[in-house]
């Protein structure tokens, strides 16, 4: 991809995730980009197409596969998939999702299919890893704690669900949550022991 392509698609995303979709037109862009529509519109057809390719570069981000990283154990891959929560955070609109099922529902279907096979794909590997190592017990059902592992991201921590509020939703806090009553349920005292110790050093350097 030419460089300058890859230039508008990554900083374009980044404002769509602050301002949502729907908020910015081509103009908006063009000129917080210091760049002609003109220009824009030899590397993209229309707002859609942007929309689209920015999309795509997200979703084949191999960096989202998290829980296939060989060089840590599988609790330190769960806190690296929290590292990756905490960042965007950090600057997500929940907007752009309601702006993305609003306005473009074929995009919005395709990440949220790519979504739920990446969180199912990448608990299944991180469970079997677990149990490899002897921080997971040994007569847990991967599959099925995989596909729980779904229901509950996409659920919970949904701007649409109806259990909690949306400060809530986009709050580390409510993430860390469900994360800790996932470890309790999978972990043997092992793994259960260096959770909390990792986790504790986390606690620690927030308030340091």
């Amino acid at each position: 991809m030419e460089e300058k392509k890859l230039h508008i698609i990554k900083n374009v995303g980044n404002l769509y995730l602050k301002f949502g979709i729907r908020s910015i037109t081509m103009d908006d862009i063009a000129a917080e980009m210091g760049i002609s529509k003109k220009t824009l519109y030899r590397y993209f057809n229309d707002k859609e197409d942007l929309v689209s390719q920015i999309i795509d570069h997200y979703l084949e981000n191999p960096e989202l596969d998290l829980a296939r990283n060989d060089q840590m154990n599988a609790i330190d891959n769960m806190f690296g998939v929290r590292d990756h929560v905490a960042n965007i955070f950090k600057f997500y609109n929940s907007n752009v999702e309601y702006d993305l099922k609003k306005t473009y529902p074929h995009l919005f279907a395709k990440v949220h299919e790519t979504k739920r096979l990446r969180i199912y794909n990448n608990t299944l590997e991180n469970i079997k890893m677990g149990i490899s190592q002897g921080l997971y017990r040994q007569d847990l059902d991967a599959e099925f704690i995989a596909k729980l592992q779904v229901g509950r991201m996409l659920c919970t921590l949904n701007p649409d669900n109806l259990i909690f509020e949306e400060n809530e939703v986009n709050s580390l806090e409510l993430f860390d949550k469900i994360m800790s009553y996932h470890m309790h349920a999978i972990c043997t005292e092992k793994g259960l022991k260096y959770y909390t110790e990792q986790l504790n050093k986390i606690h620690n350097e927030v308030r340091s």
